[in-house]
């Protein structure tokens, strides 16, 4: 405990307050460590990254309960399937202890998440046990009265009597009724707390894009961030923490927005936990491409159950058989299969039937090829087999398996539909059989837990313009799997592969420009993501910064370096000993004519080149420090920063060449109207940078085809055209970037006002 509260009060930016585990948090921890499944009781609450120590982070940002009103708003991202629910029921633990009286959880958009959320609180929190808390789900107006008792009953003694929990659906009329419930409650000096699950769902402003453009009022609302903002003005004292594994939209809102988080903060994953990066960087073995001409679409027609569905199901029926084999009784009860073809309901009878019918007949056919002819039965396996085997050293041998396939397994296989039709299951009962197969779309999508899942098919293509937050919350195969890590395969389209994998790349960016931010406010830092090119940032309207997309290849050109006097004589000192400093380390430079590619008509060329120089050093003596005061340019020179960075990190050794333009002397070059100025002002933009003067090689080809290249001059500029006399303004210094088509990136970057 003594640990605990030296490492909180040591972390910078400090907490506002630092919360304190008493019983309900020991209680809440104790029991989650007897879980066979979970970690142990020093994992969790031991260390600065352990669940405990960071519920306390999270909690110790939020409004101390100690003062009388005020609201306060924090996001906290975690990757999918990492714990976050975890890390949310132990920040309800904490605020118990703390004298929060009432808590409050938006459970999701679809009524089999929010009971799936519901179960577990119910189960972890000791709920069900009815001694910490009273629990309302989706509460009645009629409710008020009951709750409003049980509120006063808290006040007197608050540690011993119950709490209030509330859990809502994410749908309008449901938020209705809780807002009028809490309009009749007397919670002034009662500490609220509001936890948004899946927070970029639903509960942000799809206005937002509209307002930006002009084209509503900066006042509009979709409907249930307006509810949602009317649940909150009811509420005197409140936190409100926006949970979410793709922070895209959340990072991405104006800041006038009501839901614009003011801090961020982390869920770490555990050792077991396997992402994005376990299955599309470190084991691309266990990602299976499906055909495209197996994927049913309207201008192609699948009339049978394709041969990799069937390849994903005997897949699934080996690691079943070895999970019958191996499993500890009482521990890691069920294997999974889920099938994720479309969001249209009418895919998934198809898939269903496909899958009903396939595993009839493989269970016909094995069960009869097991007793008479056992080596036909293990033929059918066999390229399955050799596949796990290699990923799975300790898999059992081949005949062992089918012989618990027969006995085992086909018995008690579950194949359903999980979605929102009639006919479809409403539950899964996880506890009722250990093995299933799960057909269906958007409800196993975002939040939704698929118990032991290992084989994943999912023929959903990418989509024409995939949201980068939509495409990574389809990965319901995330998790903790280490253990068995060997044995899970995910079948995708080949541009589904891509696109997760670049998908790697984006979070990790994301998540480590949120650890070096870690409890600022987010206002302190601008939002700037990278993107694979297949990727936008997330749904474009909820956006509500001015953000545009800047594709990070081939040349980047400032065009008003000379805004602002002071930053123009830092920028010219800067140039003159960066480039005297190079020379020095890394000279001299060559006359670029003794290259055959930059050799025009003349013997000898005004431009000098200094070849090979480290990135890293042209990031950090240049790139860094030189100052860019106009908005556009600016963001320019976020992107360049960025994907220079982002090179490195792929690649420490590259290098970079730099071209010094007319050997560093000023060129003339007019101002054109523009940016807001016109043609006499001196902050509008100039004309054009390169320039083709007769019998001489183009500006724009002074570049490296194989390496970034960095220009570096200076102009004197003017306002009339061809006439070097009109320069009013001398010597800025300037510079343009190119990055071959080969390194090239694709970024998200807000604007700057």
């Amino acid at each position: 405990m003594t640990t605990s509260v030296t490492i909180l009060s040591k972390i910078k930016p400090p907490l506002r307050w630092e919360p304190k585990r008493g019983d309900f948090t020991q209680e809440f921890l104790a029991s989650k460590s007897k879980d066979p499944n979970g970690p142990s009781f020093d994992d969790l609450s031991t260390g600065e990254n352990s669940v405990l120590q960071e519920a306390q982070r999270i909690l110790g940002r939020c409004l101390p309960p100690t003062e009388p009103a005020g609201r306060e708003t924090g996001l906290v991202v975690g990757y999918v399937q990492s714990g976050k629910t975890m890390s949310f029921e132990t920040v309800i633990s904490l605020a118990r202890d703390n004298n929060y009286g009432v808590v409050i959880v938006f459970a999701g958009t679809k009524n089999n998440l929010r009971a799936q959320s519901e179960e577990r609180l119910c189960k972890d929190l000791g709920i069900d046990d009815g001694a910490s808390w009273h629990h309302y789900s989706n509460p009645a107006k009629s409710s008020a009265s009951e709750i409003e008792d049980r509120i006063q009953a808290w006040r007197k003694r608050p540690m011993k009597k119950r709490a209030i929990l509330i859990t809502v659906l994410k749908q309008v009329v449901k938020l209705e009724h809780l807002a009028t419930v809490l309009k009749k409650l007397s919670l002034d000096s009662v500490p609220v707390l509001i936890i948004d699950d899946e927070s970029d769902q639903a509960s942000l402003n799809t206005n937002a894009a509209k307002i930006r453009s002009r084209k509503a009022a900066a006042d509009a609302r979709s409907t249930i961030y307006d509810r949602i903002c009317v649940v909150r003005d009811t509420v005197p004292h409140h936190s409100f923490l926006q949970y979410t594994a793709t922070p895209q939209a959340n990072l991405l809102l104006a800041q006038t927005d009501l839901l614009n988080p003011s801090f961020a903060e982390l869920v770490t994953p555990g050792d077991a936990y396997t992402g994005g990066k376990a299955f599309f960087k470190e084991n691309p073995g266990l990602v299976i491409d499906i055909p495209s001409l197996e994927v049913p679409s309207s201008t192609n027609v699948v009339s049978a159950p394709p041969k990799s569905l069937l390849g994903a199901l005997r897949y699934f029926l080996l690691v079943a058989a070895q999970h019958a084999l191996t499993m500890e009784r009482g521990k890691d009860r069920n294997r999974s299969m889920m099938v994720h073809p479309a969001m249209l309901t009418a895919s998934h009878k198809v898939y269903k039937a496909w899958m009903d019918r396939s595993l009839k007949t493989l269970t016909s056919t094995i069960e009869k090829q097991y007793k008479k002819t056992p080596a036909d039965a293990e033929a059918r396996f066999q390229t399955e087999y050799n596949a796990l085997k290699e990923t799975y050293p300790d898999l059992k041998s081949l005949p062992e398996l089918i012989e618990s396939m027969v006995d085992e397994v086909f018995d008690e296989i579950k194949c359903v539909e999980v979605n929102g039709t009639p006919d479809a299951e409403k539950k899964v009962n996880w506890k009722s059989t250990p093995y299933w197969i799960l057909v269906g779309g958007a409800s196993l999508d975002r939040g939704y837990t698929v118990e032991g899942l290992v084989i994943t098919y999912m023929p959903r293509p990418l989509g024409t313009s995939p949201a980068a937050d939509t495409l990574q919350q389809r990965a319901r195969f995330f998790g903790y799997k280490r253990p068995y890590l060997g044995l899970c395969r995910v079948f995708v389209q080949d541009s589904v592969r891509e696109a997760f994998a670049d998908y790697v790349d984006h979070e990790d960016f994301v998540r480590a420009a949120l650890i070096s931010n870690r409890g600022k406010p987010l206002t302190d830092w601008r939002r700037d993501f990278i993107l694979g090119a297949l990727l936008k940032p997330c749904r474009p309207n909820v956006i509500g910064l001015s953000t545009r997309r800047i594709p990070v290849d081939g040349w980047l050109v400032p065009r008003a370096l000379q805004r602002d006097d002071v930053a123009a004589e830092f920028n010219r000192e800067l140039l003159t000993n960066t480039v005297g400093n190079w020379k020095g380390r890394f000279g001299p430079a060559v006359n670029a004519a003794e290259f055959p590619q930059f050799k025009g008509s003349k013997d000898a060329s005004p431009n000098f080149v200094l070849e090979a120089i480290p990135l890293r050093v042209i990031l950090e003596d240049f790139l860094l420090k030189v100052q860019v005061r106009d908005p556009s340019d600016a963001e320019k020179h976020s992107a360049i920063l960025i994907a220079m960075a982002e090179l490195l990190r792929e690649d420490e050794s590259l290098k970079t060449d730099v071209f010094l333009m007319n050997n560093l002397d000023a060129q003339y070059r007019t101002r054109d109207a523009g940016r807001g100025f016109p043609a006499g002002h001196r902050n509008a933009p100039i004309n054009e940078y390169f320039s083709n003067s007769a019998d001489t090689v183009n500006d724009k080809n002074f570049m490296s085809a194989e390496r970034v290249s960095l220009q570096l001059r200076r102009f004197n500029l003017g306002t009339a055209t061809r006439d070097k006399s009109s320069a009013d303004i001398r010597s800025v210094t300037w510079f343009a970037v190119n990055v071959p088509s080969a390194l090239s990136k694709h970024l998200h970057i807000e604007g700057r006002s």
